[in-house]
C-alpha cells in the first residue's frame, strides 16, 4: 500500500487528508513540523511527501533540500497560500514535483497526489531480468523472456543505459515499452536522478505544450498563474516521453528544439530556460509512415532514433508464454490472496492458440481474471474469459483449409453483428486497449480478404490501400499475416 507523508501546522488540513484518503487507499503519516518530519522520514519509507511552505520551525524550501538529502527519489509537493506562489515555483525549480494553492481543490489534490505516487513507483521499483531457473521474489516488474527477440532486448538495454543519449522504444501497445523505459533509466548514470513519465496521448494537445514546458501567468484562457513544465522540473534526470507519435506537429517542432540546443520557451514567454535532461520516447505507430504522410518531422526523428530498440509482440515470442503465465500467476496470487500455482493443459492450450493482440497488458488482464474465477490450485479452461475460449485463430496461425472448403478469412468480424461481439467481448474481458484491439482485427480481415481477392499480389495491394508496399509488409507482420501460408490456402 503506498505511503504518504503530510507536514503542516494546520490540523485542519491534516484532517482535510485523512478525509481524502482513508486508511483504505493508502497508508497516512502526519507532522505539524520539519524536524517531527525529518525524523519520521528517516525511520520510515515513503512514496511521497506533501508539505506546506511556512512551518513553525523551518520553511518548506529547506526541508525539501533536506529530505532530497536523504532520498532525492521521493516526489515532494509544496502547499501554499497565494501569496508565497514564487516560493512554491523556486521550489518545483528545485526539484520539488508540484505545488497546490489554498484552499485545497479536493480533485486537484487527489490528482495531483496520484500522479506522485505513480512516479514514485516509476522511480523506485526496480525493474530486473528473470532468469527461467531463478524463484519469483515478490518483484513485480521483471523483464520475462528468454525467446532470442528478448535476449536482444537485455543486450540493448545494457549498452545503451550508460551511455547519455537518446532512446526511442519502439512496440505495440503492451509490450512492455514503459518497463524498458524505467530499466535504461535505473542503469544509468542519472539512476539518482529525476524520473518523470508523460503519456502524450493521454494529456489533451492544446494542454501537452504546457505540461512538457510550462506557461507565464495569462499566456492562455485559463493559465492564472505561472507553471514549471516537465523539462524544467526534470533537469538533470530522464523524461519519458509516451505515445510520442501523438504528439502535434508545433509541440514537436519545441521538443526537436530541446534536443539540439538543451533549450526552450514556457508558453507565453520570453525568457530563454536551459536544461539538461535525458529523454526515452517511445510509440506504437509506424513513424515512418507518418513521416511519409507529413505528420511527424523527419528531423526530430532522426533526433530520436540515436538508439532504438524494438520490442517484439507476445505472439513473437516464441517458447516465453509459459515463462510469463508462471510469473504473473505467482504476482496475482500474492496480490489477490489465492493459491493459484499452475494451468490445466486445456487452459495453456487456449492460451498459446490466441493471438494476444493486446500483448502483455492482456495477458495481465486474462490472467488476473482467471486468478479470480479459479476455485482450486488449478486454473481450468472454464475460468478464462470468453474472448480466450472462443477465439478464432489468427490468420499466421490458422490450419490449412480442407479442399473445397472456401479461401474467405473463418473470422466473422466482417459483419456488424461479429464486431460488435468482439467489442463486448473484449470489453468483458477488461480490457485497456479496445481502440488497437478493434483496429487490429479489422485490419487483419481487410488485409486478408484483400490478399486473398488479389491472389497475393502484394504490388496490387499496396495499390488499392495507396500505401508503399513495404508499408503493407510491416502492417502484415504487424497483424500477424503469414503470406506464404495465405498465398497456399488461396491456391
Amino acid at each position: 500500500m503506498p505511503k504518504l507523508l503530510v507536514v503542516d501546522d494546520d490540523t485542519l488540513i491534516l484532517d482535510c487528508f485523512r478525509y481524502a484518503f482513508p486508511p483504505e487507499l493508502l497508508s497516512l503519516e502526519t507532522a505539524t513540523t520539519a524536524a517531527e518530519a525529518l525524523s519520521l522520514f528517516r525511520q520510515q519509507s515513503f512514496d511521497a511527501v506533501i508539505t506546506d511552505v511556512r512551518l513553525p520551525d523551518s520553511s518548506g524550501l529547506q526541508l525539501l533540500q533536506d529530505l532530497q538529502t536523504l532520498d532525492g527519489k521521493v516526489p515532494v509537493i509544496l502547499m501554499t497560500g497565494h501569496g508565497t506562489a514564487n516560493t512554491a515555483i523556486e521550489a518545483m525549480r528545485r526539484g520539488a514535483f508540484e505545488y497546490l494553492l489554498k484552499p485545497l481543490d479536493l480533485d486537484a489534490l487527489q490528482s495531483v497526489v496520484d500522479r506522485a505516487l505513480e512516479t514514485s513507483r516509476m522511480t523506485r521499483t526496480l525493474v530486473k531480468i528473470a532468469r527461467d531457473t531463478e524463484p519469483d521474489q515478490g518483484v513485480d516488474d521483471l523483464l520475462v523472456g528468454q525467446c532470442p527477440a528478448m535476449q536482444e532486448v537485455y543486450r540493448q538495454i545494457g549498452r545503451v543505459a550508460g551511455q547519455d543519449v537518446t532512446v526511442l522504444i519502439l512496440g505495440e501497445s503492451g509490450t512492455g515499452k514503459e518497463v524498458v523505459a524505467r530499466a535504461i533509466y535505473q542503469y544509468s548514470k542519472r539512476a539518482d536522478k529525476t524520473f518523470l513519465a508523460i503519456n502524450c496521448a493521454a494529456i489533451p494537445e492544446n494542454l501537452l505544450e504546457s505540461e512538457l514546458f510550462g506557461h507565464e501567468k495569462g499566456s492562455f484562457t485559463g493559465a492564472e498563474r505561472k507553471r514549471i513544465g516537465k523539462f524544467e522540473q526534470c533537469d538533470g534526470g530522464t523524461l519519458f516521453l509516451d505515445e510520442i507519435g501523438d504528439m502535434t506537429p508545433l509541440t514537436q517542432t519545441k521538443v526537436l528544439r530541446v534536443l539540439q540546443d538543451q533549450q526552450f520557451e514556457r508558453v507565453g514567454g520570453q525568457e530563454m530556460v536551459r536544461t539538461n535532461v535525458r529523454l526515452i520516447a517511445a510509440t506504437n505507430r509506424h513513424l515512418t509512415e507518418m513521416m511519409e504522410h507529413g505528420t511527424f518531422r523527419s528531423d526530430l526523428y532522426y533526433r530520436l532514433n540515436v538508439y532504438t530498440i524494438h520490442l517484439p509482440p507476445l505472439r513473437e515470442r516464441e517458447g516465453d508464454l509459459p515463462l510469463l503465465v508462471n510469473h504473473f500467476l505467482k504476482r496475482f496470487s500474492r496480490e489477490l490472496g489465492k493459491d493459484v500455482r499452475s494451468l490445466s493443459p486445456e487452459a495453456m492450450d487456449l492460451l498459446t492458440d490466441y493471438p494476444w493482440p493486446g500483448n502483455l497488458r492482456e495477458l495481465q488482464s486474462v490472467l488476473k481474471h482467471a486468478v479470480v474465477e479459479a476455485t482450486g490450485p488449478v486454473i481450468l479452461s472454464e475460468f478464462l474469459p470468453g474472448v480466450v475460449r472462443f477465439s478464432t485463430p489468427s490468420a499466421a496461425n490458422a490450419p490449412e483449409l480442407p479442399p473445397g472448403a472456401s479461401p474467405r478469412t473463418t473470422s466473422d468480424l466482417g459483419t456488424n453483428d461479429g464486431l460488435i461481439d468482439f467489442i463486448h467481448q473484449r470489453i468483458r474481458a477488461g480490457t485497456e486497449t479496445l481502440y488497437d484491439d478493434v483496429i487490429h482485427r479489422v485490419e487483419r480481415v481487410m488485409l486478408t480478404e484483400l490478399l486473398q481477392q488479389v491472389e497475393g499480389n502484394i504490388s496490387r495491394a499496396a495499390a488499392i490501400l495507396g500505401i508503399s508496399r513495404s508499408t503493407l509488409r510491416a502492417k502484415l507482420t504487424t497483424v500477424g499475416i503469414n503470406l506464404e501460408r495465405l498465398v497456399r490456402m488461396t491456391e
